[in-house]
């Protein structure tokens, strides 16, 4: 570097001779934290966003003083437009909205890149995205490859385009600190297609992501529970997903893999959660040094607690329901209603309500569901408290407006306790 030059913030161009070398992957560079005369404190970032704004941002703020959920609540009522940059160590995360609606999302990690988000809805296989990862060359788009290989059709890849978007903001509201900066005004994504996103229901789904994720925290901190690799996984896994499988090996607790490789609890919990899905990461209960549960014995507690939830979210809508037959006098409509509902929402969870049907009183059998249920890849408990969750809104909405029924109040109240226990 020349006398007088200034060292920049953030370097990727080093040559693959050398970037081989420090295992770098691609998109990761070097930031310089201090120099010294004999030696230099090196950072590894996985990039850095051009920010396609320029001068202050209206507000800046740390989203333990304003959450997330409530900068973004405000824009979308407000009805703003303008772009939303967060920040977390070497995380970097940006969404951008269009008169308060979320059109666009980018990040820096890993987990949430197209593949990875695609294999996590159980879109595709992991084979398959091996197979367009090895495949692609920037700068095609990825999705493009997804397509040519014959793995998506063009709709299948909007529609993963939109999951993976909502992805990331969902992943947002997980973070226990970060930088959240937001400018103003009509700031459009790059060669990107504009997408219009349902932005309130976003928030709601990102803080039951967000539960969800600190309830499996609460799991992998459990000083009982270990996790361990399944022998000969790691080398269908590539990145990040490889060397956090390796780290874990036959057998570790989860604070010392995250002390291990240096990354935070959340990321660390979002990689499990998908080596677990593709079966490459098992966790193990230890009751005593020599006593251990496997496996099997978490999926059966996982399935029970899947039974649970359905039996008491197909109980709840049971019991929304008859107050609203009482007040017609007749259950034909209230039955018709709940099937309009329930082919509306099979169109975002096919596999779980395509062919359902109310019942008779009216309500929903719970046994064909907790087939289904069991059969789904992914987040199940999620899949199902989305897809019903929506039936028990749309009957409480119905209730408080139904023009028979004088006071809803006392109904409500009196299901509470149900509506509690779904977690809805």
């Amino acid at each position: 570097m020349p006398d007088g030059g200034e060292i920049p913030e953030f370097v990727e161009d080093l040559g693959d001779a050398l970037r081989a070398r420090l295992g770098l992957e691609e998109g990761e560079g070097l930031r310089l934290l201090e120099a010294g005369p004999r030696t230099i404190i090196l950072e590894r970032v996985s990039g850095v966003e051009e920010l396609p704004c320029s001068g202050p941002p209206a507000l800046r703020t740390e989203i333990a003083v304003f959450p997330l959920f409530d900068m973004l609540g405000a824009i979308h009522s407000a009805g703003k437009s303008g772009f939303i940059h967060f920040t977390y160590r070497d995380h970097w995360k940006s969404v951008y909205l269009h008169k308060g609606e979320v059109v666009f999302a980018r990040s820096n990690q890993r987990v949430d890149r197209l593949g990875e988000c695609l294999l996590r809805a159980g879109v595709l296989s992991l084979e398959q995205l091996r197979d367009a990862e090895r495949c692609f060359s920037p700068p095609t788009r990825f999705g493009k490859v997804l397509v040519e290989r014959g793995f998506l059709t063009p709709c299948e890849l909007w529609t993963g385009v939109k999951y993976q978007v909502e992805e990331i903001v969902r992943s947002l509201f997980s973070y226990p600190a970060g930088e959240l900066s937001f400018w103003e005004g009509e700031i459009q994504p790059d060669n990107v297609v504009r997408l219009s996103l349902d932005t309130s229901r976003l928030i709601s789904e990102g803080l039951q992501r967000r539960d969800e994720l600190w309830k499996f925290l609460s799991v992998l901190e459990d000083p009982r529970v270990q996790l361990t690799s399944v022998e000969g996984a790691s080398h269908r896994l590539t990145g990040n997903e490889r060397v956090l499988t390796e780290t874990i090996g036959a057998g570790g607790c989860f604070p010392d893999v995250c002390e291990a490789l240096g990354i935070d609890r959340e990321s660390a919990a979002r990689s499990i959660q998908l080596l677990r899905l593709v079966g490459a990461v098992k966790l193990v209960r230890v009751q005593s040094y020599d006593d251990f549960l496997g496996e099997s014995d978490l999926e059966r507690h996982d399935d029970e607690q899947l039974r649970s939830l359905v039996g008491n979210l197909t109980k709840l809508i049971c019991e929304l329901a008859r107050p609203l037959v009482e007040a017609d006098g007749h259950p034909d409509g209230v039955r018709e209603r709940i099937g309009h509902i329930l082919d509306e929402t099979a169109s975002r969870f096919p596999a779980l309500l395509t062919g359902v049907t109310p019942s008779p009183e009216p309500g929903l059998d719970p046994e064909p569901l907790i087939e289904r249920v069991l059969k789904l890849p992914g987040n199940r408990e999620e899949q199902v408290a989305l897809a019903l969750g929506e039936l028990v809104s749309y009957l409480e909405f119905e209730i408080k407006n139904h023009p028979g029924i004088d006071d809803p109040d006392p109904i409500l109240a009196s299901l509470a306790g149900l509506r509690s226990a779904t977690g809805t």
